[in-house]
């Protein structure tokens, strides 16, 4: 349950039997302008669930703790399931104004929109979002209108919310943790191809590795796959696996192929791009317009364009061992260089304390402008942090 569901859930008169709040007006004030509360950030409150396969989460905190922020980061999902939804708001807010946060940051939807417009009017808030947003809604407008500033990974949404009259996103790809995702001991190959992900919403994924299956050794790593078990005959199937065993995987196959939920959105690509690079991976993944801005061909990894395409490199990547860890430990330098979750957090803290760079022409003009912002290169990692609740 996303949080605008969970606030109108229930009505006032049976709200507390079922654990949930009654529904409250919003405030009618209007969301402060980033630009009237510019300042360094020193006190973030960070909300979002604890995602222990990708790490994003994780690897987003510990991105703000090597910045030298004090970090308090909350579990709303974790703190209904213990306590139900009217006292976990309430054991939010206790915290909040204990704590007195500069920054709340949002891991997408994952603090309900009662307590963003709340939090909003003593805090900054940041929304970080890696969704490719296929579907948009007027939820989703009526959240990101109460940040000051939306990371999102996919800049090809951002006409349309522009449209209804939204200025705070700013362009900010996904990224990846060292210390989560860092490249595992050399060791045998065990498949010729690996892919780690789900079969896609509509089974395309799926369908899409079923002929690679009956040409090569491939095994495929997580979650509904038995949802598609006519596609999967010719594919050795495994549970989910968490950051250290992706690690792993990605040391004992000599193919991990990147397949994209979304192949035509300009810049917007999976994060198992960036885990699989900073984990010593050779990968093999989907074209996405301006890709080549990001990664080169045949440097930091390789890319095909549809099925066939596909076959192809497969077929030729597999018996150049050689070539393979060239350009799998190019991808890893690069990705260590200018892509982990420091950087990205390197970009908001500039932004929250001077003001987003504006661009006048097109979006890529704004995506240049982002990339244009000076990078801190990465210290050693923060002191270990208590447990999130």
């Amino acid at each position: 349950m996303n949080g605008s569901q969970s606030e109108q859930s229930g009505l006032a008169a049976t709200s507390a039997s079922r654990g949930t709040e009654p529904i409250l007006p919003l405030p009618a004030l209007a969301p402060p302008r980033l630009a009237a509360r510019l300042g360094p950030v020193r006190r973030v409150m960070f909300f979002g669930k604890s995602m222990s396969r990708t790490r994003c989460t994780g690897g987003l905190v510990d991105a703000l703790e090597r910045h030298g922020v004090e970090v308090r980061w909350r579990n709303m999902v974790t703190l209904r399931r213990w306590f139900g939804q009217a006292l976990a708001n309430r054991l939010a807010r206790a915290e909040f104004r204990r704590f007195r946060p500069d920054t709340v940051f949002v891991f997408y939807r994952d603090l309900p929109l009662l307590l963003a417009s709340e939090f909003r009017q003593s805090a900054r808030l940041v929304i970080w979002c890696e969704e490719a947003l296929e579907n948009l809604d007027e939820t989703i407008l009526d959240y990101f209108a109460q940040a000051d500033l939306v990371c999102m990974s996919n800049p090809q949404r951002f006409a349309w919310l522009r449209e209804r009259g939204l200025d705070n996103m700013v362009f900010l790809m996904s990224g990846f943790s060292p210390r989560y995702h860092r490249a595992a001991p050399k060791q045998p190959f065990l498949r010729d191809v690996a892919f780690i992900g789900s079969p896609g919403r509509r089974g395309q994924r799926a369908e899409f590795l079923a002929p690679i299956g009956k040409r090569f050794h491939t095994e495929v790593f997580g979650l509904h796959w038995e949802r598609w078990p006519h596609l999967c005959q010719d594919l050795r199937v495994h549970a989910p696996i968490d950051n250290r065993r992706y690690a792993k995987v990605c040391a004992t196959s000599r193919i991990v192929l990147g397949l994209n939920e979304v192949n035509d959105d300009s810049y917007y690509f999976s994060n198992r791009t960036f885990l699989t690079l900073a984990c010593g991976g050779f990968h093999l993944t989907h074209y996405v317009p301006k890709l080549e801005n990001v990664f080169k061909n045949g440097e930091h990894l390789a890319w095909y364009r549809n099925e066939d395409e596909a076959l192809q490199q497969i077929e030729h990547w597999l018996p150049r061992d050689d070539e393979r860890a060239r350009i799998a430990a190019g991808g890893h330098a690069e990705v260590m260089q200018h892509h982990q979750y420091f950087h990205r957090v390197a970009r908001i803290l500039h932004c929250l304390k001077e003001g987003v760079p504006k661009a006048t022409g097109p979006d890529v003009e704004l995506i240049d402008a982002m990339l244009a912002v000076p990078e801190r290169r990465p210290n050693a990692a923060a002191p270990r942090r208590k447990h999130e609740s």
